[in-house]
C-alpha cells in the first residue's frame, strides 16, 4: 500500500464519519477515492493522466464498469439493519439509511454504472471526471459549513 500524505489520510477519515451524503455523492465518492489513491500512488501527476490511467485499468472494468464496487457499498449497509426494522444504521456518520433511501441507491447506482460502462474511452473519460467534480463540490461546500459551525463556536 503506497504511503499517503497526511493531508490524504486526513481527508480519508473525514469521509468516513461526515454526516448528511446524498444518496448520489455516496456513490461518486468510491469513484473520487479511487482516483484520489491512484493519483497518490504514481506521485501525483496532472489529473488527465490519472483519469486516463484509471479508465484503462482492468480493475476499472471489474469493479466499476460491472458495478461491484457499489454494490459492495450496498450490501455493507444492508448488513447493519437498525433494531426497529425502520432503516440501517452507517456505523461511521451514525445514521440511518430508510428502506426508500436504499432504493434510491440501487437506482443511483445503475445510472452511474450505465454511464462508466461505455466502450468509448472519451465518455469514460467525461464520466469519471463529471463524478469527481460533483463529490468535490460537494465535499467543499460541506467542509465550508463545518467551518462556518466550527468559528460559531
Amino acid at each position: 500500500m503506497a504511503k499517503h500524505d497526511i493531508e490524504i489520510r486526513r481527508y480519508l477519515a473525514w469521509r468516513k464519519k461526515v454526516r448528511g451524503k446524498t444518496i448520489p455523492v455516496r456513490l461518486y465518492e468510491i469513484i473520487y477515492v479511487g482516483l484520489l489513491m491512484l493519483w497518490s500512488k504514481m506521485g501525483k501527476p496532472p489529473l488527465d493522466r490519472v483519469i486516463h490511467e484509471y479508465i484503462d485499468r482492468t480493475i476499472y472494468k471489474k469493479e466499476l464498469m460491472s458495478g461491484a464496487l457499489f454494490q459492495k457499498l450496498i450490501t455493507e449497509i444492508k448488513e447493519t439493519p437498525c433494531m426497529d426494522k425502520t432503516g440501517y444504521y452507517l456505523a461511521n456518520s451514525g445514521e440511518i439509511l430508510n428502506q426508500k433511501e436504499l432504493e434510491q441507491l440501487n437506482k443511483e447506482k445503475e445510472s452511474i454504472v450505465q454511464d462508466l460502462a461505455t466502450n468509448n474511452r472519451v465518455e469514460r473519460y467525461r464520466a469519471v471526471f463529471k463524478f469527481c467534480e460533483l463529490y468535490q463540490s460537494w465535499a467543499i461546500t460541506k467542509k465550508s459549513e463545518q467551518a462556518k459551525d466550527f468559528l460559531v463556536l
